[in-house]
């Protein structure tokens, strides 16, 4: 800071300049002791850190000087001393120096080149100096064991020693502000730590395993600690590999399933509760993974269907753990619904899924493994309705826990039931979920209702009617139209009813989920198609055993009355498209008629497929004479004329 009338730079706090005699205000006296002061800060801190924080500290010291310089006003000289009007106190006038603009200084370059120095300096020499110092101590065991130097129990103790010197260590260069250097220190006492019990066991069976386990647990449980001190993720993650691989290292190859899957449900827990309390997703994803992998590996070599109700329970209390956990984590913390550790709620259902699925199934029945799938829909279900009454149904996390419960309840309709009741209770899931989606107005719910009523459809008409009712290439019944009649016109009736339903509702939401354009009038097309369908199976079927000479007249008679029936739909909701779409199968009929029953039918049959043909054909032409004004409308009166 320079004085304002001779700028000779000011090294200290006076009430004149040394060298002009100068007399400073009070204002300016307190703000260059102000300044002296921030100055002082200042040169502590470049005598602490001499990396990328000096060069921060230097550009804010410089910005600091520019500030008080543009602000200064030097006076007039005057033969003698007198006080100087300072505008200091009006701090929202001053303003910097404008920036530079940016462009890569050799300053900027030289910083770069030393970031990347300092990071391998400090970071992975670090590292690497860390495992090479756990293998030397492995080493030297080995070795010391060769020469006969120490007996087994003083170089277990040595390692011991070398670990608990890691974390003295790591915890004293924290304490003088070397945090990273000292994690990484406390890292590398950890597995010192686990390979030293690893090694009292397994090498030199100095200790039984219960003892040996009891201490890698405790390790485990330090590192955890250490972590949520130090606020170090990766410390967590360390002892979280620690715990998982503890059952494999200290393994004998008996199995002791009740211990394993206790053992695995507490270090879960511990787990979560850090990741819970730190907000650590990464520690929800790794011990998902570790779990299922340590599960798997248990399953495919200890498994008997004796161990069967353990093995359901702890792979249930998994599922629970990674389903509810994350969903509590978020609704605690008051954060979305979603993301990476949100996620593994998707996968973990499957897997535990699949494995309650192969040993229920194994041990009851198929139809028991619906008691699974339903309790995961319960489970799903309830935490979407928590989610809802939340007002969260509209976030991606409430989609994906809607879309669970309806999965599951989708799945649990077929190993329950059979045959053409899963068509009924498929139906009814579909327009639920277009029921859910629309009053949510959600368009992820109201596509899989869609997605939903499409392979229902598919299923009534390409395995219900050929597998469960008999349908043969000739669309005959088998073994006769009044086999199944009851069923097949249930099944085909709650379908239809439902998916018109949606249709309708479509139109009454102006739901638009096939693009910019509503849907309703594709799906009320889709409905009028597959109930067109519909009615040309069971006529045919119908005509085959009561009168097969006429199959084909009454087949034309069909498509006339619908065609009719789709005009008289069309003038009341004013559709062009399917008065169109009516009179092309009008045309296609009476090409049908003309072409084909005039050569194939005898007279009789004949005689009825005309004359009801032309009865339809005369009839739908009054209707278009009738609402002509509604087809064209009235020319505009002229002026002058009356209208």
């Amino acid at each position: 800071m320079k004085c304002p009338k001779c700028s000779a730079i000011l090294t200290g706090p006076a009430a004149a300049c040394g060298h002009c005699g100068f007399t400073f205000t009070p204002d300016f006296r307190s703000r260059l002791e102000l300044y002296l002061e921030l100055k002082g800060d200042l040169d502590r801190l470049r005598s602490v850190v001499r990396n990328d924080l000096a060069a921060g500290i230097e550009r804010l010291s410089i910005k600091i000087e520019r500030n008080y310089a543009a602000n200064e006003e030097p006076a007039a000289p005057a033969p003698a001393p007198a006080p100087v009007k300072f505008e200091a106190a009006k701090p929202a006038v001053i303003t910097a120096a404008p920036p530079p603009a940016p462009k890569i200084t050799k300053e900027e370059k030289q910083r770069a080149d030393l970031n990347f120095e300092t990071a391998m300096g400090q970071k992975w020499l670090l590292i690497i100096g860390i495992v090479a110092t756990v293998f030397g101590v492995g080493y030297f065991l080995k070795y010391s064991f060769d020469q006969g130097w120490v007996g087994p129990a003083g170089r277990v103790a040595l390692a011991y020693l070398w670990g608990a010197a890691f974390l003295f260590g790591g915890n004293m260069f924290r304490k003088r502000n070397l945090e990273n250097f000292g994690l990484y220190l406390s890292g590398g006492g950890i597995a010192t730590l686990y390979f030293a019990t690893f090694a009292a066991y397994q090498i030199y069976n100095l200790i039984g395993q219960a003892p040996s386990f009891l201490l890698m647990v405790m390790v485990t449980a330090l590192a955890g600690l250490l972590a949520v001190l130090y606020d170090a993720k990766w410390l967590a993650v360390l002892g979280m590999i620690g715990g998982f691989l503890t059952p494999v290292l200290l393994g004998t190859g008996v199995d002791n399933q009740l211990v394993l899957m206790s053992y695995m449900t507490i270090l879960n827990l511990g787990l979560l509760g850090v990741a819970f309390y730190k907000k650590w997703d990464l520690l929800t994803v790794l011990g998902f993974l570790f779990t299922y992998l340590l599960y798997a590996g248990w399953y495919a070599q200890y498994y008997r269907p004796e161990k069967f109700w353990p093995a359901l329970i702890f792979v249930t209390i998994f599922y629970l753990i990674y389903t509810v956990m994350p969903f509590i984590t978020r609704f605690v913390q008051k954060e979305p619904i979603a993301g990476k550790g949100f996620s593994i709620i998707i996968p973990n259902s499957f897997i535990a899924f699949g494995f309650s699925y192969y040993m229920v199934k194994e041990h009851f029945s198929l139809e028991a493994v619906g008691v699974i799938s339903v309790f995961y829909a319960a489970v799903f279900l309830y935490m979407a309705s928590y989610a809802y009454k939340a007002g969260k149904q509209n976030t991606e996390g409430f989609v994906v826990l809607a879309g669970k419960a309806m999965l599951f309840l989708i799945v649990t309709v077929p190993l329950i039931f059979s045959r053409h009741w899963i068509t009924v209770f498929w139906s009814a899931q579909a327009m639920a979920l277009l029921w859910m989606g629309a009053r949510l107005n959600n368009k992820h719910l109201s596509r899989s209702a869609l997605a939903l009523f499409s392979i229902t459809a598919i299923k009534l008409f390409f395995y219900d009617y050929p597998e469960v009712f008999g349908l043969n290439d000739s669309l005959r019944l088998y073994p006769d139209y009044w086999n199944m009649f009851a069923e097949r016109w249930i099944t085909a009736a709650i379908f239809f009813i439902l998916f018109y339903c949606g249709a309708d509702l479509a139109r009454r939401k102006k739901l638009a989920l096939l693009g910019q354009s509503e849907t309703h009038p594709y799906l009320y097309a889709l409905f009028g198609a597959l109930f067109f369908l519909f009615l040309n199976i069971e006529t045919s079927a119908f005509f085959y055993d009561v009168l097969p000479a006429a199959r084909f007249a009454a087949i034309s008679v069909l498509w006339a009355l619908f065609s009719v029936g789709m005009i008289v739909a069309g003038f009341r909701t004013f559709s062009a498209p399917l008065r169109k779409t009516a009179l092309a199968l009008f045309m296609v009929t009476v090409v049908k008629v003309f072409l084909f029953d005039m050569s194939k039918f005898s007279t009789p049959y004949r005689i009825f497929s005309f004359m009801i043909l032309g009865l339809l054909l005369v009839g739908t032409s009054l209707i278009y004479h009738k609402y002509k004004n509604k087809l064209v409308p009235a020319e505009p009166a002229k002026e002058g004329e009356k209208a």
